[in-house]
This record gives C-alpha cells, structure tokens and sequence, in this order.
C-alpha cells in the first residue's frame, strides 16, 4: 500500500495550455449561464408587463362601465346645491336611509342663496366627476387619490371638495 501513495511535491506542474483551457470553459459556462438567467428573467418581465396591460384595458372598460350605471348618472344631474355637498353627506339620502330626517321645502328653497356667496374657486373641476362617484360609491380615498395620481392629475385637489 504504500506504493500506492504519491508525493504531490514530486508531481510535474499542470500544463499552462491545459489550465487555460479550464479557465476558458469555466468562463464559457458562466456566461452562458448567465446569459440563460438573464433571457428567463426578460421573459417573465414581459410577461407581467402584459398581465398588467390586461389588467389596465379591464380597468378602463369597469370604469366605462361604472360610467353608463344611470343612476350615477342621475346623481350628477341633480341640482349644484347637492354636487357642493360632501360625497359623505350626499351617500345617506343616495341609499335612503331611515336616520336622515327630510327638509322642508321652504329650508330647500334657502340653501342656494347660502351656497352662492362661496367664491367661484370651488366650482369642480368635471375631469375629476368620475372620482367624485368613486367617493360616493364608497371606495377609499387613499385608493381614488391614487387612481387620480395615476392618471396625471392632482391628488389634493379632491381634498378641497371633503
């Protein structure tokens, strides 16, 4: 057995053609690895941009649908006094509920002339309607600030309505 055994001290240096040889093919490998790794995760990019553009298209046709809903329709048709109301106050005597007690007609009649000296800077603006309704059918304000943000427009502006 102890023939068997060999001194690495009396072994001849690895032959330089053969250790570049080693080092390029690691080096192949590698990159080919790497060029695989990064082609996978350019793929899986490309797909959740395309889930996220479907998700956007079937965003934009709930929207347009959320839009023909006539009776959203006829809540913005109603008379300015009711579209100056906060979406909170507005969403009650919209639902009908029995704690709201109704207002004379003559306390009706008054509530114009009250709401007219306001300056005219708090007119809303009709680009930010659809957000309006979103309040009104009870989705969160952090969620319409950030569907208005989204779509370019100024998140605070909504706040001044509130």
């Amino acid at each position: 057995m102890d023939s068997l055994t060999v001194q690495k001290h009396e072994l001849p240096p690895t032959n330089q053609k053969r250790m570049v040889a080693f080092i390029n093919h690691f080096i192949v490998s590698t990159v080919t690895f790497l060029n695989k790794f990064a082609s996978d995760c350019e793929s899986k990019f490309v797909t959740y941009e395309q889930k996220i553009q479907n998700l956007e298209a079937s965003l934009l046709i709930v929207e347009a649908k959320l839009a023909s809903i006539d009776v959203l329709k006829q809540l913005n048709d109603g008379p300015p006094a009711s579209a100056e109301m906060k979406p909170s106050d507005s969403q009650p005597t919209a639902l009908g509920s029995s704690d709201v007690e109704p207002v004379p007609a003559a306390e009706l009649q008054s509530q114009p002339e009250i709401s007219t000296p306001n300056p005219p800077a708090l007119e809303r603006d009709p680009k930010y309607d659809l957000y309006f309704k979103m309040l009104q059918l009870g989705v969160p304000l952090g969620a319409v600030k950030n569907k208005i943000s989204f779509e370019g427009l100024d998140p605070d502006y909504i706040d001044r309505f509130l």
